[in-house]
């Protein structure tokens, strides 16, 4: 029988600009302290992120020689005594409510695995145009069953234990690995272990500018482009645009933000493909 409600687990490769910032969110949140876990696990950083983790007494620090994020989460998840292991990234801030959102979107029983929403570092300009497209289009595809559109991300994702253990965690992959324990768990069982929760909600502080969004759309690409996952189908074209229209209308925006915004979404959209695509 499991002792805890949930256990956080945050793998740690040289985040010292923003790994206090997490903690101190995932301590801050309003759900009973006694009922979760914080496992942070290092993975051979060369900065002060293990020494800024060992600061924090209700964290529990542990360390992976094995290069990569997803053979740290496997680790951490060896520890875990929580009935639902909840995943976020050392850059990433949790809203207070991350995990009572958590938990209120695992009261349907047939619940396994919940993906949340992802913010940027600011909702302001641009970047928050970005981010609300990216929210809708996340919305748009969890809520429609597009089950081969579905993809996964650990910055913001919570698992029961009994799904990691029956598909034995995650595959040790540079990234991809999210999405690949996704398919495998879909293929398995059905569409209805999945529940998107937009109230659960982290802040990707690496992502303060539209360059860092447009970099990060290139490494999803060559994700993408890898491990098999080439074949996951995109959001048609004219959903995707109707989307971006919506947000332009919605926003408010002057005339030369939403030139930016759909200028940055074009760029974003090619540098996906363009990575995607090549050898």
């Amino acid at each position: 029988m499991t002792e805890l409600d949930f256990s956080i687990v945050v793998p740690v490769f040289n985040a010292e600009p923003f790994i206090e910032r997490c903690l101190r969110s995932l301590i801050q949140q309003t759900y009973p302290a006694d009922r979760y876990e914080i496992i942070v696990v290092d993975n051979n950083s060369s900065d002060r992120s293990a020494a800024i983790v060992a600061k924090f007494n209700r964290v529990k620090l542990l360390h992976e020689p094995e290069q990569g994020s997803y053979a740290a989460r496997n680790t951490g998840i060896r520890v875990a005594r929580g009935e639902v292991v909840a995943f976020t990234d050392p850059d990433c801030e949790v809203q207070a409510d991350w995990l009572r959102k958590i938990a209120q979107a695992m009261e349907r029983a047939e619940a396994c695995l919940v993906l949340g929403d992802r913010r940027f570092a600011g909702d302001a300009g641009v970047l928050g145009m970005l981010a609300a497209y990216e929210s809708a289009v996340g919305a748009l595809i969890f809520n429609t069953e597009k089950v081969d559109c579905y993809y996964a991300y650990t910055n913001n994702m919570a698992v029961r234990m009994s799904l990691l253990k029956s598909l034995g965690g995650f595959r040790h992959l540079e990234r991809g690995a999210d999405t690949l324990f996704l398919r495998d768990a879909l293929a398995q069982y059905s569409p209805s272990i999945v529940q998107y929760a937009p109230a659960v909600v982290v802040r990707h502080l690496e992502i303060s500018r539209v360059e860092d969004y447009l970099r990060k759309k290139g490494i999803y690409g060559r994700v993408d482009g890898k491990r098999g996952m080439a074949n996951r189908r995109a959001l048609p074209l004219i959903e995707r645009m109707a989307l971006a229209l919506r947000i332009k209308r919605e926003s408010g925006a002057s005339i030369a933000m939403n030139i930016g915004f759909l200028g940055s979404l074009a760029a974003g959209a090619a540098r996906f493909e363009w990575e995607m695509r090549r050898p």
